[in-house]
């Protein structure tokens, strides 16, 4: 003797046989089963329209062969992140998306080592499907090439000040000071991960991958306007 076995499935009616009755028990428990997890997943990927991240065209100075784009170690490094919008009601008050990167030195053997890095927000845009946050980016020296930077630029200010001021309490006084005001990127390939965020929720990820080149020393280019005094 058969039995016929019924299940509703997304409001489809699905027969099945089977020689005992445990068998129509078994067979409804995995239509049960697995059904949930198609829908959820038919859901998931309805809905997963990944974030977007793109290095400002103004920022590459130029292509590798393989097309990584390069950019200076002393020039601005200007990314856009997109992501779906939000929903929006109208009269509705929320804050703006911000960012947060990871970033990682490629090494010549291929292996990642995690750097520093910063950003600095500049402003962002709203339309009715994709939201974007602009920003700057910045991989700092290591602390020791920050230093013999910071000290290079000193040594060429101090050639100009008379000697009775230039004293080791000045000078350390100064050097303090410059310190904080290096801009000059690590040189190097690296890949960043761009974290896309809404409050502290993460909205959207996307890694931007860019080779920076040395094309000089933040010391030669000088700090306009600065005093060592």
């Amino acid at each position: 003797m058969k039995w016929r076995c019924f299940a509703n499935i997304s409001d489809e009616r699905v027969e099945s046989t089977g020689t005992r009755r445990g068998s129509c028990v078994d067979s409804s428990l995995r239509y049960l089963l697995v059904t949930p997890l198609v829908l959820l997943s038919s859901l998931a990927f309805a809905g997963d329209k990944p974030a977007s991240c793109e290095l400002v065209g103004k920022s590459v100075v130029s292509r590798s062969s393989s097309g990584l784009a390069q950019v200076s170690n002393l020039g601005d490094i200007q990314i856009t992140c997109s992501a779906p919008a939000r929903p929006y009601s109208w009269g509705e008050s929320r804050s703006p998306l911000k960012i947060a990167t990871v970033a990682h030195q490629v090494l010549p053997d291929g292996s990642r080592k995690l750097v520093p890095s910063e950003t600095n927000q500049t402003g962002g845009s709203y339309a009715t499907e994709v939201e974007s946050v602009f920003f700057h980016f910045h991989i700092p020296l290591e602390p020791a090439e920050r230093d013999a930077e910071a000290n290079r630029l000193l040594a060429k200010m101090e050639k100009s000040m008379p000697s009775e001021q230039v004293t080791e309490e000045a000078h350390q006084r100064a050097l303090e000071r410059l310190r904080e005001f290096v801009y000059q990127h690590r040189v190097g390939r690296f890949e960043v991960e761009c974290r896309i965020l809404d409050g502290d929720r993460v909205t959207g990820v996307a890694v931007v991958e860019l080779e920076v080149l040395f094309k000089g020393r933040f010391s030669d280019a000088g700090l306009p306007g600065f005093s060592p005094a």
